[in-house]
Formats: C-alpha cells, structure tokens, sequence
C-alpha cells in the first residue's frame, strides 16, 4: 500500500505550541529540532509557514503580547478604577500568570527582554519595543492620575510609572525562581505601600 498524505497541521495550533517551548526554554535554549519535536510539523513546513527560528520567536511573542499582554495593558489605560486599585489588578493578574502550572513559568516577554539584549537587534527591538509599550501605559496612566488630582501636585508621576511597571519584570523573575503566589502576594502588598502612602487626600 503506498503512504497516505500527511496529515496537515494547524498553524495557530503551531504557533502556540512553538510559543511555549520558546517560553519555557528560551530562544537560545531551543532549536528547529526541539519545534518540529513538539509541534509535529517537518521542519520544511515550519520555515515555509513561519520562516527561520528568529522570525518564528518573533512571531510566538508578539501572539502572546496579543493574547495576554494587551488586553491587561488596556485596563490600565481606559479602566475608571482608582489608580491603586488598577495597578494593584494588573500586578495581581501578573502574578497569578506567572505561577500558573498549565503556563511555562514567568513571563515570556520579561524573559524575551533580559534574554534577548545580546542577540540581533531584531530580536532585541521586539522585546524592548513590547516592553517599552508596557512601561509608556503605566507612565500615562500616573500622569492622568495626577492631573485628575488621584496624587499629589508634586508626586514624580514618571517615576512612580516605571517603578510599578518594574514590579511586573519582578514578578516574573520570582515566579520562575519557583516563589509561590502568596510570597508574590506580600511582595506585592509591600510595594503597593509606595502608592498608597502617596495618594493624595480627596477634595471636599
């Protein structure tokens, strides 16, 4: 009897599978071999579907910044919530996303930005790109608290932006050292101290 036709693969079904290998092991820590291995497709079907490793990676973080990232950091740019309790929403949704047992431990964009500093540029643009995104919402966001008078007039809204945006990067790192969710959460509750203590009092 002669050999069927390969089974066709599905390539969203790739994409998330490669996303998760690329998460767990990162992009030097994973080879075609390793994608083929885990997606089922031949490795010709992957770089004529998705091109070579570089733009495989790319594409994997970007499907997870869509999926992930973006619908948090809108809730950080358009929720009507007081400031610490947005921020506080956010960090929470970190947290728990970075111990979650179906998921790679982490944050797969953290990870992409401390790995991908000493790779191509391309790779390097991506991360700090999608990472930049993430630190301008939370700079915005304690602007517009400020000038809604949520702070005080000489609260450094900058720098309160990229600390609280800081704490997700944090988070990820802890979360892959293996410190579970209670941990995060005191590690939380202590930064969440910076906000609070600076909010400013309502006017009458």
């Amino acid at each position: 009897m002669g050999r069927g036709r390969p089974r066709k693969t599905d390539p969203d079904t790739v994409l998330d599978t490669s996303m998760k290998v690329f998460w767990e092991h990162g992009f030097d820590g994973t080879s075609m071999n390793d994608l083929v291995t885990a997606t089922g497709m031949a490795k010709p079907g992957l770089y004529a579907t998705f091109g070579d490793k570089e733009a495989l990676y790319t594409k994997a973080l970007t499907r997870y910044v869509r999926d992930l990232g973006s619908p948090m950091l809108e809730d950080i740019k358009t929720s009507p919530d007081p400031i610490d309790v947005v921020v506080r929403r956010f960090l929470d949704s970190v947290a728990t996303n970075v111990v979650d047992k179906n998921n790679p431990s982490g944050c797969f964009l953290a990870n992409s930005v401390v790995e991908c500093g000493g790779h191509s540029s391309s790779l390097e643009d991506i991360a700090r790109g999608f990472d930049s995104e993430r630190r301008a919402a939370f700079v915005d966001r304690f602007k517009a608290a400020k000038e809604k008078g949520e702070l005080p007039e000489d609260t450094d809204a900058e720098a309160l932006g990229e600390f609280f945006a800081g704490q997700a990067l944090a988070l990820s790192v802890m979360g892959r050292a293996g410190v579970d969710i209670a941990t995060l959460s005191r590690f939380l509750d202590v930064a969440m101290q910076v906000l609070t203590t600076r909010k400013a009092t309502p006017h009458s």
